[in-house]
């Protein structure tokens, strides 16, 4: 290969992208972006590694987990044809605030103005002007159309600096002449722009609004989020909550925390404050805090999947997140949760040196039998079902594991698993795209060699990016992916009626409502076989003995990767919901007396 002298636009995105920390690319490889890929793979000393993938989604998944785990990193695709597939996933890491450069290569500027003066359509084209960057736009926080290399590092520098600030997906769109052209040479490094404003940060008055609440309602539980371990605070959140029951908590009352879907092991769940994972629903808080009590967040979100798609806030919550806090109705903007964390705990220790001491107390959420983790082992003559599974996946998961669980039942079943290790575990907790799981698994154990990423995914989700487990076995990995096989798509079904997960079903004259509706149905594959094609092991388990049997082969064997077809019934469900079927309204339940449901119409 011969290499020039010369510095171009493909060694400066290189470089900046080694700057910040990227050692791993994923994508599917295209002319359009071969100069690229080409100027990596010359560079012996480059850290960065370029993983294909079966197909872009795969990519895009891969990438999202990657970055979730180490920091950020990269994608390279083909225009259009390409970059279309990896909308679903640039969005998902957008709205999850994970940062991802997507690197996408377009036809020459040449090219570029023949089709607009001539008329000629080239490959990959739809004849309608820069439309790929304009379908990014929108979800990500910097898009980039490259094609004049003197102006490239300035729009590189530009949109990296974008995404180190608001830690969200940015896009370059690079014409294919530009690559190889001669830019100037990367001067310094690039930071967050965080701090680059000249307005007065509102930390320490919504922390002294904060502690002052937290004194007038003395009883209090911090909810833990997910802007914790993507920001790097996990230390600091637990330096703030040790010197509070150190210093300012009534003996043997200390207070605790919970985490949500999205934030599930921000924190180790064997840390001696921690009190559950939770869906904190607005009745449930306000069971929890009752008059004299508060919920704290901590870089919590009110996504649906964490707060059961209600509005939470109240008088006796304070919520901080998104660069801004709520101290019950009253808004403090323009504060980092690393500021309003510092100053919190500078608050309390101020309050500490006064000798004063609040005697605050813990709330704890014992009361609710759903927001206990499991911790007892699954009875041999046990069904296999949703809750067995995840009682042995208690037992079974070590500290060396990093679980990665798809939306939908598997994830709400999830949510009472203990989690050994702080970040063990990954979910799409917000987005919520179905199929996330097997290729975020190879992101997972491209981030952590020394992990072995635990995959859990429904049937309906599997069909989606079952590739992914081939990308697995060529990587050499060990990952596992178990496929709970019920052969429905059983989300989907419950929200538009749950009448057939009831025990038992309510009889409606309108026989429709009294069954699994049809398009709901899945085909019927044979899921532990799919190794024979893609590599790996595959094994297909009826019983909990049978399930028993293949965790300790797979403990024995730290080095192939596994696919394991876990078959249960068709109207199994995790307790979570089977706690809830008879009062839940689905939205074809027209029938219904309760009908229609309140939280969606």
């Amino acid at each position: 290969m011969n290499i020039t002298e010369n510095f171009t636009v493909a060694d400066y995105l290189k470089v900046r992208m080694e700057q910040i920390g990227i050692e791993q690319m994923f994508g599917v490889a295209g002319n359009y972006t071969a100069a690229l890929l080409d100027t990596i793979l010359a560079d012996d000393h480059s850290p960065i590694k370029i993983s294909g993938n079966a197909n872009e989604i795969c990519a895009g998944f891969a990438a999202d987990a990657y970055a979730r785990l180490k920091g950020v990193s990269a994608l390279y695709v083909t225009y259009s044809v390409g970059a279309f597939s990896l909308l679903n996933t640039i969005a998902g890491s957008y709205v999850e605030q994970v940062p991802v450069i997507l690197i996408n290569g377009a036809p020459t500027n040449k090219e570029d103005q023949i089709s607009k003066q001539a008329g000629l359509l080239y490959s990959h084209t739809t004849g309608y002007e820069f439309v790929d960057i304009h379908m990014f736009k929108p979800v990500t926080v910097a898009a980039e159309r490259i094609t004049n290399a003197k102006q490239a590092p300035y729009q590189i520098d530009a949109a990296i600096t974008a995404m180190l600030t608001e830690r969200r997906p940015i896009y370059f769109e690079v014409a294919e002449d530009v690559w190889r052209a001669d830019c100037q040479k990367p001067s310094g490094k690039l930071s967050s722009g965080v701090g680059g404003t000249v307005t007065v940060s509102e930390a320490k008055p919504a922390a002294k609004a904060a502690v002052n609440l937290m004194r007038s309602k003395p009883k209090s539980i911090f909810w833990a989020g997910v802007e914790l371990q993507r920001y790097g605070l996990q230390d600091k959140f637990l330096s703030l909550l040790d010197f509070i029951n150190d210093t300012h908590t009534v003996p043997d009352q200390h207070i605790h925390f919970v985490t949500s879907a999205l934030s599930k092991s921000v924190i180790e769940e064997s840390h001696r404050y921690f009190e559950g994972c939770v869906t904190l629903k607005k009745q449930e808080v306000d069971n929890l805090v009752g008059e004299d009590g508060v919920l704290v967040g901590i870089g919590a979100w009110t996504t649906g999947k964490d707060t059961g798609n209600e509005d939470i806030r109240s008088s006796n919550t304070i919520l901080a997140a998104h660069g801004g806090v709520f101290v019950g109705a009253e808004f403090y903007a323009s504060v980092t949760l690393e500021a309003f964390i510092d100053a919190m705990l500078a608050e309390f220790i101020d309050i500490a040196a006064k000798k004063e001491l609040l005697e605050l107390s813990g709330l704890r959420t014992q009361s609710n039998t759903s927001f206990k983790l499991m911790s007892s082992q699954s009875s041999l003559a046990q069904p296999l079902g949703y809750d067995s599974f995840f009682s042995a996946m208690s037992q079974w998961l070590s500290e060396d594991d990093i679980m990665v669980v798809d939306a939908g039942f598997p994830l709400i079943g999830a949510q009472s698993v203990k989690v050994p290790s702080r970040n063990g575990f990954v979910a799409q907790a917000a987005w919520l795209s179905i199929g996330y799981s097997v290729p975020a698994g190879t992101g997972i154990k491209c981030a952590f060699p020394d992990k072995r990423a635990i995959v859990v995914v429904g049937d309906g989700a599997f069909h989606e990016t079952c590739q992914a487990v081939a990308d697995q076995h060529a990587y050499g990995q060990n990952t596992v992916v178990f496929v709970i096989a019920n052969g429905i798509y059983g989300i989907e079904q419950y929200l538009v009626n749950p009448n057939p997960f009831r025990q038992p079903p309510v009889d409606y004259p309108d026989k429709l409502l009294n069954d699994v509706y049809q398009y709901n149905d899945l085909p019927n594959w044979e899921i532990a076989k799919i190794t024979d094609a893609f590599g790996g092991q595959g094994r297909k388990v009826t019983s909990v003995e049978q399930l028993y049997g293949v965790l300790e082969e797979i403990r024995a064997d730290e080095h192939n990767n596994y696919v394991v077809e876990l078959c249960i019934p068709k109207d199994n469900v995790p307790n979570a919901i089977a706690v809830e079927a008879d009062s839940a309204v689905g939205e074809d339940e027209i029938d219904n007396p309760n009908w229609p449901p309140a939280g969606k119409f």
